[in-house]
């Protein structure tokens, strides 16, 4: 018999992920604009004599790659910049550090924060409430003042370390009165005497004159304007990679500028190869100079293959402007019209943006017209707005409540969604709750005897 060997043989499969040259430069290239994929292939010709940049273009990119309405000039630090460095510095969750970081973006040119916490958080990640809680930590960086909803409240902040001095008292109870009394008319000095005489009546510690003058001139040195030491550009400049134009009758997609024609293969280069055909170096360099080539042709191509897609679905935006008129657009959905994964997708989409070239010219993030699908096939915009619309329409004296704002939606929009649901979105609008609304109407309606 036949002696059986206790040894037996097994297989083992594996698999392996192997990324060909070109599309690995491929997927190098995809979540880069213009810029960065440009000043890549000139590092790379720079290194690889069969990569040339075409010479009758390097004029024409001085003028032509970067118009005047793109291209940052030389410029001192600006406001949000300085801010920027602090907040890095701060010990924050990532998601409170991106929220003071966007907040920075409403300042204006005096360091003043401006709009309301419901304009800050329209087409942001953040909620009204979350944006709000984190306002006192922009006004505690550097300059003092910074974040200021108003004079008076940038004094204030100024003087928060000493909260109980005369100048912060007039500062938060005089203000209008301290104005009156600068300089050394007559007038003012009147002013000053009246002021002392009201401040006496109110204070346990009575003033001296001296001592308000004093303090006067202690609120004189505060700054009004703390951003003025700073240059001013509240918006990061961007080059947009696509251009949605509309000729006859229809959206057109193209590309702001295409690499492709800038980078070709030397044909000087083919004529050394041809001296050494055995040299492996130089076979070496040809096949990645090709593999880049190839790679940046598809980059295109699937830019405008993606931009063309949505363009295409978001037309009545496009023409509206308004943010209400966008077509929910996943990524996913994305991914699944055009052919492409949504890895790819999520890499095109990403830090890349398009100009629409109706007057007048706008320029957006693409990824904006990608918004979710919420509940009920609408955006989360969208249902924000019918809330919004619904509480303001509701009775002064009995807002709705979250229930009866889900029961409307669903009679008056054919919306099924949650209580909790309601509360999800009523909060992102910046909304409060009924017994809240309530008591603020209420507040509001009395009439002062």
């Amino acid at each position: 018999m036949p002696i059986l060997n206790s040894t037996s043989l097994e297989t083992h499969l594996e698999t392996q992920a192997i990324l060909y040259p070109t599309l690995r430069h491929l997927v190098q290239l995809l979540p880069w604009n213009y810029l960065r994929v440009r000043e890549y292939l000139q590092e790379q010709a720079k290194q690889n004599p069969f990569l040339r940049q075409n010479s009758e273009n390097r004029e024409a990119l001085l003028e032509d790659v970067l118009p005047n309405w793109y291209s940052p000039i030389a410029r001192e630090l600006s406001l949000q910049e300085h801010l920027r460095g602090q907040i890095s510095a701060l010990s924050l969750t990532s998601r409170r550090r991106e929220a003071l970081i966007h907040l920075t973006k409403w300042l204006s040119s005096s360091g003043y924060l401006e709009e309301s916490p419901q304009v800050w958080a329209a087409e942001s990640p953040w909620s009204a409430s979350e944006l709000k809680a984190v306002v006192p930590l922009l006004q505690n960086l550097d300059p003092p003042g910074v974040g200021a909803r108003s004079l008076q409240e940038c004094l204030l902040l100024q003087l928060q370390d000493r909260p109980h001095s005369l100048a912060a008292l007039l500062v938060r109870d005089n203000l209008e009165d301290v104005a009156n009394c600068v300089g050394n008319s007559n007038e003012a000095r009147q002013n000053q005497q009246l002021l002392l005489e009201k401040l006496q009546q109110r204070l346990l510690e009575l003033p001296t004159l001296k001592a308000l003058t004093a303090a006067i001139l202690e609120i004189q040195m505060l700054e009004p304007r703390p951003g003025r030491n700073f240059s001013y550009y509240p918006a990061s400049i961007v080059t947009p990679d696509l251009k949605a134009e509309f000729h006859a009758n229809s959206w057109q997609v193209s590309l702001v500028y295409e690499a492709s024609r800038e980078f070709c293969l030397d044909e000087e280069a083919f004529a050394t190869l041809n001296q050494y055909p055995n040299n492996p170096r130089l076979a070496t360099l040809l096949q990645q100079a090709q593999s880049l080539l190839t790679a940046l042709n598809q980059w295109q191509e699937n830019l405008l293959k993606v931009g063309q897609f949505l363009v295409e679905r978001q037309q009545a935006f496009l023409v509206s402007k308004d943010s209400l008129d966008l077509v929910p657009t996943p990524q996913q959905l994305v991914a699944q019209s055009v052919g492409l994964s949504d890895a790819t997708i999520s890499r095109i989409v990403r830090e890349r943006y398009l100009l629409i070239g109706q007057k007048p010219c706008q320029i957006l993030p693409l990824r904006s017209l990608c918004p979710p699908i919420g509940v009920g096939g609408r955006t989360s915009r969208q249902i924000q707005q019918l809330i919004i619309q619904l509480i303001q329409e509701e009775p002064t004296t009995k807002p709705y409540s979250d229930e009866q704002l889900a029961q409307l939606l669903k009679l008056r929009f054919g919306m099924a969604i949650a209580r909790r649901t309601v509360v999800k979105y009523r909060q992102l609008a910046g909304i409060d709750a009924s017994a809240a609304r309530k008591l603020s109407k209420s507040r509001n309606n009395k009439v002062p005897k």
